[in-house]
């Protein structure tokens, strides 16, 4: 079954978020457990607040290091489980169970947030109020709607084709049983989410931008091989005159999910090694990415860290200080250099290797590397060997790349991973409850 929570909360702690002058003040809903939402939203103040319950959802602590993070990197080259979780470890064995209790609760929060947005896309359009203009109501819209779109997003590059609800869950009835969707229905979701949000998002929203938008835009236009698209996306993401070189490694933000001290995340204190600060050292950079950097690569030291005893660890998240639930390092949603580098792919594809060099040339130079020059033989592997060491540990960017191209079984087979691995298992307890859905086609299924 769809797990079930209907939670509005204050945002006051999201408030470091905000970028920009926000127009609501995000005080006026008290956290308040199982409340109808059409209850609490009912002008357009408490409307700006409710919608910070979306972004709530989205920095689920579940989420924020097994959801965006650890299980796609597990389940690839990236990095190696190096805790004591056996369900985590079977994502590093390529051995994921419908019984795995971790899964289980990565899949429940992604449509805790896809519930929290449909709430809000249910009641908001009912709202009357005079200040709420047009323009406000559809950038808190679109707020919501990108919010699903991201949850969608990294369902169906785990499971593929999945349940798409678009409406509140509020019963306990036949309305809980919905099949699986195809992965093509959930990704033309996605694009309908993303690209509404890209045409409304305002500059009042507590972080998400049209750019941000169209880059998810760009990135799914990727992965389905629409090459065009995916450049058109990209240029409109980032502008076709950027130049990554001016902005440091890390700090080429579209939309990250940021956190304080008061509002944090753990990552770091999974990444962390023993004795660096407050750690539990359940994951760590693989040996493979290590070797994957150039020499004079300056990613490398801004990415991995060795103990006095030469353990390695990862340090893209290094708020080690900080106890565990109170570190603020963001997560890295959309950065520019994805959308750099999806426009060298779209022109080495289209047989524009100027285009390409020009493009790629951007994200060495800025490691401190050499320019290279690409042709119709090596820009595929050029390519995604930076993709590779640019993205690491940042999310799925190392698996989805490997499925799309079809790479995946070569490169990851040695370890064990089987054409039927481009899935996972649907959650057992939401096969035992929900009558419409059938299991997955996956190895251990």
């Amino acid at each position: 079954m769809i797990k079930q929570i209907f939670r509005i909360t204050s945002g006051v702690a999201l408030a470091a978020l905000t970028l920009g002058c926000d127009d609501f003040s995000l005080d006026a809903v008290q956290p308040i457990d199982s409340v109808p939402l059409n209850l609490a939203v009912t002008d357009a103040k408490s409307a700006g607040a409710a919608r910070a319950g979306v972004y709530n959802e989205l920095q689920d602590a579940t989420l924020t290091f097994d959801g965006y993070v650890a299980s796609y990197t597990y389940f690839s080259d990236d990095s190696d489980w190096t805790g004591t979780f056996p369900t985590r470890a079977q994502f590093d064995n390529y051995n994921v169970l419908p019984s795995n209790g971790t899964m289980a609760s990565v899949w429940a929060d992604y449509y805790d947030v896809i519930n929290t947005a449909n709430n809000l896309l249910d009641v908001l359009p009912g709202v009357e109020d005079a200040s709420l203009t047009e323009s406000t109501r559809n950038s808190l819209l679109a707020e919501a709607r990108f919010g699903r779109a991201i949850a969608y997003f990294h369902l169906v590059t785990g499971w593929g084709g999945v349940p798409i609800v678009l409406t509140p869950t509020v019963g306990v009835g036949e309305e809980l049983n919905v099949p699986a969707s195809t992965a093509a229905d959930v990704y033309a979701q996605v694009i309908e989410d993303a690209q509404f949000a890209a045409d409304n998002l305002g500059t009042g929203s507590l972080g998400m931008n049209p750019a941000a938008a169209n880059a998810l835009l760009a990135r799914v236009a990727l992965m389905q091989g629409r090459y065009d698209d995916a450049g058109a996306f990209a240029t409109l993401a980032i502008g076709a005159d950027y130049d990554l070189t001016t902005v440091p490694y890390l700090e080429d933000e579209i939309f990250y999910l940021k956190f304080s001290s008061t509002d944090g995340q753990s990552n770091a204190f999974f990444f962390g090694a023993s004795g660096i600060g407050a750690s539990r050292y359940s994951i760590a950079p693989s040996q493979k990415l290590d070797d994957a950097y150039e020499e004079g690569d300056e990613r490398r030291d801004l990415s991995i860290a060795f103990t006095d005893g030469g353990v390695r660890y990862g340090i893209k998240y290094d708020d080690f200080q900080a106890a565990a639930g109170s570190q603020n390092d963001p997560i890295y949603f959309f950065r520019a250099a994805e959308q750099v580098l999806i426009l060298a792919e779209v022109a080495a594809r289209n047989g524009d290797f100027d285009t390409a060099d020009k493009w790629i040339n951007q994200v060495r130079n800025r490691a401190g590397l050499d320019d290279i020059e690409l042709d119709a033989d090596n820009f595929e592997d050029a390519i995604l060997q930076e993709r590779f060491v640019e993205l690491a540990m940042e999310g799925g960017f190392r698996l989805w790349d490997l499925r799309r191209t079809g790479r995946a079984v070569s490169t990851l087979g040695p370890d064990g991973y089987d054409p039927c691995d481009d899935v996972w298992p649907f959650p057992q307890d939401n096969i035992d409850t929900n009558t419409a859905l059938q299991q997955n086609n996956c190895c251990n299924c």
